[in-house]
């Protein structure tokens, strides 16, 4: 969205690290450091660390675009890394508009996430659509206090986990033996159940998770479910192993509220080979009403 004394930048964002370096109709740039605040319990940095600005950027190029009175919501997300994430240094979020039909309130955009070096990280697209429901919070959002940046959980120490399988480090994190780790942390993900091939979580919004609709912005939803996703697939590694996404695509079912208690996150493997996971995640209401799906392969290294 924009306004008469320029861009209005969210405070989620802010507050996640990102840095507006251009943002005009059509095209919007941030960028992001990346480092222990966002790792998960390995201390790598995944595609979650970076879910405001999967969401924020591609989907903040079509929003730019339209009138300011005019409210739109992510219905999609795709992500395609091209190469691993740095664990430190700045990453680069680019989001433009291919396609914008407001006549029939649908927009496709793309983007890319770059690293330090320029390189390629990872290629987006999202579908955007136009909604009727009014921003109830834009004036919170996009304006007031900063929002206070949360101190990081503390991590693990990668070496305890030379001698241990995937699965006995999940279980250990559900027991609260093994730390969950800051990104885990930030969200408040607790384990509740463990299998191979299967970890189930629950978490609840809380206020600084708004979008400027009054409901849970959705880079919080891909960070919860890409991590949620890796666990997921550490359960089916050996000793040593190491796993990372390679692809994730995200539908947005419907809007979860801030009030609506906690929301219950499933991923499944649907299949494994020797070097490749299929892994299904859904999140759920208190109600059992499916809120997202997303649909992720990972690399079994």
């Amino acid at each position: 969205m924009t306004s008469t004394g320029g861009p209005r930048i969210d405070r989620l964002l802010t507050m996640m690290g990102g840095r507006p370096v251009a943002v005009e109709p059509g095209r919007v740039e941030f960028t992001q450091e990346v480092g222990p605040r966002f790792h998960d319990h390995r201390g790598r940095t995944i595609l979650g660390s970076l879910g405001a600005l999967v969401d924020g950027v591609p989907g903040g190029a079509v929003a730019h675009t339209l009138p300011e009175d005019t409210q739109t919501v992510l219905s999609q997300i795709t992500a395609v890394l091209a190469a691993p994430l740095p664990d430190h240094g700045v990453v680069t979020a680019r989001g433009r508009v291919e396609h914008l039909d407001p006549d029939a309130g649908i927009g496709l955009s793309a983007g890319e996430l770059t690293g330090p070096d320029g390189q390629t990280l990872a290629v987006l697209t999202a579908r955007s659509v136009v909604v009727t429901r009014g921003a109830t919070h834009a004036d919170a959002v996009f304006g007031g206090e900063p929002l206070p940046v949360p101190v990081p959980e503390t991590g693990s120490d990668p070496s305890e986990f030379a001698d241990r399988n995937g699965l006995d480090i999940v279980r250990a994190i559900a027991a609260g033996t093994v730390a969950r780790g800051p990104l885990a942390g930030l969200f408040g993900v607790e384990l509740t159940a463990v299998d191979r091939g299967e970890v189930i979580a629950e978490f609840e919004p809380r206020p600084w998770m708004a979008n400027y609709l009054g409901t849970v912005q959705g880079g919080n939803l891909v960070s919860v479910s890409d991590l949620l996703t890796g666990l997921a697939a550490q359960t089916l590694t050996a000793a040593g192993q190491h796993y990372r996404a390679l692809d994730l695509r995200i539908d947005f079912v419907r809007s979860p509220t801030l009030d609506g208690g906690p929301m219950r996150v499933r991923a499944g493997v649907v299949r494994a080979g020797r070097r490749l996971a299929l892994v299904d995640t859904e999140l759920v209401d208190t109600s059992g009403v499916v809120l997202t799906r997303t649909q992720a392969s990972v690399h079994l290294l």
